[in-house]
């Protein structure tokens, strides 16, 4: 019996051995802990020597808490945190940068996403604001700012010199803006409204004012000043508007004389000068081109071009034809081409732009630009219109620009404002707005009177400006902002 036993015993314990354990049997299943989600970022704020990092928070699987970490051409920068933002700072410009968002869960398990952005290029940005020669609390206003062939920067235009009496002021500064010297001179603003314009001639200053020419060195030492007695005949409206000179360095200024007495109200005027502002020749004109066929009552001169032995002028001109006493006055657009002895060659009106005239500029294509303070059209070389733009109705009575310049690509570049805020914006060779920006420092007002494009393209802006002290009272102010190509200046 006892046999039997052990043989049975001997059976049971073989079949048990043979038998196989299941997969639960033999490997217990171990939960695993999973890694975090990658991150989505942002790159934003990028400039020469920085940029900023933002993401959006990663989850976990298991709910851990998380912590980021942030990798750069390698270098941990920031390790562990909590926050989700990080600013980049002491880069170089125009250099690539590429790194790493790392987040990792209480288990040590890490996520990475890679990020990359190249720094921009280093320009000078800034705002600066200046008192005007003499009184600290004074009125006054730029009129054009000028890049000069040392490589500083001349500011003019006029300011107060007691009540009612406005003389020319000029400031020179370098090229972060720092005053090398500002100076008042006995130059008056006798015209209604006033008007300035200057410009650099082998390396020595011409400006126009009111009815005065004068000739200065780059130190602002003047060296001779011609009074163009013609334009001081009692009529506030009189006054030269601009001047161009010729290859030989002759001084041709324009204008409009006022005269009510005479046959035609306003005419307009060019007087030839030598290099040392001696007379030469002085001649009025006036124009039959009318809708009536009657000689105008107004026209006037506001810029002047010279290319080669040819003078262009716009101006504007009254096409309705009729008298003073008439409410149908119709200014519009007019262009003048004469010889350099005061010749006419050509005369055309463009009478769909009811506007009065404000600048010429000559293109790099040879074609001429011609404005107002609203709107602005480009002519070909045979005064065709290629297109128009109007930026500001004529009852935006407060709204205009001052100055526009071409780029080096062709684009355009104005400056003005719009009620009290100063505005600057850049359109394509067409006229098309790619931008606009305001300068707001409300209280106080400005208004963008010129523009300088740096060679890098970048721009230097002179503005009016007027500092708000108490109700209903301004002072003003010369302000200068440096912005980058696009025209930021923070």
């Amino acid at each position: 019996m006892k046999y039997l036993y052990f043989i049975l015993s001997i059976c049971w314990i073989l079949s048990c051995s043979d038998r196989e354990l299941s997969p639960t049997e033999s490997n217990p299943k171990v939960e695993v802990n999973q890694p975090p989600s990658p991150v989505k970022f942002t790159i934003d704020s990028i400039s020469h020597n920085g940029a900023h990092l933002s993401w959006e928070a990663a989850s976990d699987p298991e709910s851990d808490e998380l912590s980021y970490s942030i990798e750069l051409d390698g270098k941990l920068v920031l390790e562990r945190a909590k926050d989700r933002t990080y600013k980049f700072q002491n880069l170089d410009e125009l250099t690539t940068y590429s790194g790493k968002i790392i987040v990792t869960d209480a288990h040590k398990n890490t996520t990475s996403t890679s990020f990359s952005f190249q720094t921009k290029k280093f320009y000078l940005t800034f705002v600066k604001n200046y008192l005007f020669p003499g009184a600290t609390l004074t009125s006054g206003a730029p009129y054009n700012i000028l890049k000069l062939s040392d490589g500083n920067y001349l500011v003019g235009g006029y300011v107060s010199a007691g009540t009612y009496f406005y003389i020319v002021f000029l400031m020179k500064t370098d090229y972060y803006g720092n005053i090398i010297w500002k100076k008042n001179y006995d130059i008056a603003g006798e015209s209604s409204p006033f008007t300035f314009i200057m410009k650099e001639i082998q390396g020595e200053i011409i400006l126009a004012a009111s009815y005065t020419v004068a000739k200065l060195n780059l130190d602002g030492i003047q060296k001779w000043e011609k009074r163009i007695t013609t334009y001081d005949n009692g009529y506030g409206d009189s006054t030269i508007n601009s001047f161009a000179t010729d290859a030989d360095h002759n001084i041709y200024i324009v204008g409009t004389l006022a005269d009510t007495t005479d046959e035609s109200a306003e005419m307009g005027m060019i007087t030839k000068l030598t290099p040392d502002g001696q007379l030469i020749w002085e001649k009025k004109y006036t124009s039959y081109i009318t809708e009536t066929g009657n000689k105008t009552m107004y026209l006037r001169f506001m810029d002047i071009d010279i290319k080669g032995d040819q003078i262009y002028i716009l101006g504007d001109i009254d096409v309705s034809g009729m008298d003073t006493n008439s409410n149908m006055v119709k200014q519009v657009f007019y262009f003048l081409k004469t010889d350099t002895d005061g010749r006419s060659l050509s005369e055309k009106a463009y009478n769909h732009h009811n506007n009065l005239s404000h600048k010429i500029l000559r293109r790099k294509n040879g074609n001429y630009l011609l404005s107002s303070q609203q709107s602005i059209v480009e002519i070909d070389q045979s005064g065709n219109e290629v297109w128009a733009k109007t930026y500001y109705a004529v009852t935006q009575m407060y709204s205009m620009f001052y100055s526009f310049k071409e780029t080096a690509s062709g684009d355009l570049v104005f400056v003005g404002k719009e009620d009290k805020l100063g505005v600057y914006f850049r359109t394509d060779n067409r006229g098309n707005m790619l931008y606009k920006k305001y300068y707001n420092s409300l209280p106080n007002y400005a208004a963008g009177i010129d523009v300088v494009l740096e060679d890098d393209q970048s721009y230097r802006i002179a503005f009016a400006f007027g500092r708000y002290y108490s109700f209903n009272l301004w002072y003003d102010e010369i302000m200068l902002v440096k912005t980058d190509t696009e025209g930021n200046y923070k």
